[in-house]
């Protein structure tokens, strides 16, 4: 029995052997790649995080300038945030844009921002709602109270986040 469990044991050895000497450079290879593929994932990940968290920064900067009443300021730190491919930071810069057109009395303007914001598929649906009502409510006065109930009617369904704005504005339309 310990004969055979010796010839075993060197039959698994010189198998071994041979599998190193056939495929150990592949191997090796395969490992040192798929480590290099996950160190470039990691680092592209880290840019990803660092580049976010700069667009963060702007951001707060612009509000910050908003907070102490510089609309011109603010509205230069968020053309850049605005123009990105971050679509949570985008739709913010550019709900912050029309906010500030609101705040100078140019509604028009504000809610041609704010229907740019609901046609962007790109961003989140839950932006592109609050912009439809941030639109409605700048138009408002200017919309036939039918067009404001078409246009919020999804919106103004129990169950929906924007039922309370939305519902108040289509209520608003149909007292007029």
């Amino acid at each position: 029995e310990a004969f055979l469990r010796e010839v075993d044991d060197e039959l698994r050895r010189d198998q071994m052997m041979t599998f190193w000497e056939r495929y150990g450079r592949w191997t090796i290879a395969g490992i040192v790649v798929a480590l290099a593929a996950f160190a470039g994932f990691l680092y592209w990940q880290h840019r990803q995080t660092e580049a976010a968290g700069l667009q963060g920064e702007q951001l707060q900067t612009a509000y910050d300038a908003l907070g102490n009443t510089q609309p011109d300021q603010a509205a230069t730190t968020l053309a850049p945030i605005a123009a990105s491919n971050r679509d949570g930071y985008k739709a913010l810069a550019l709900m912050t844009q029309a906010d500030i057109l609101l705040s100078k009395q140019q509604d028009k303007a504000a809610a041609a921002k704010f229907a740019g914001i609901v046609a962007d598929t790109s961003i989140a649906q839950p932006f592109r709602d609050l912009a439809l009502i941030r639109q409605t409510t700048a138009e408002f006065d200017a919309l036939k109270p039918q067009v404001v109930i078409e246009r919020l009617r999804p919106l103004a369904v129990a169950g929906n986040p924007y039922f309370g704005s939305a519902g108040e504005l289509v209520a608003m339309a149909y007292l007029n």
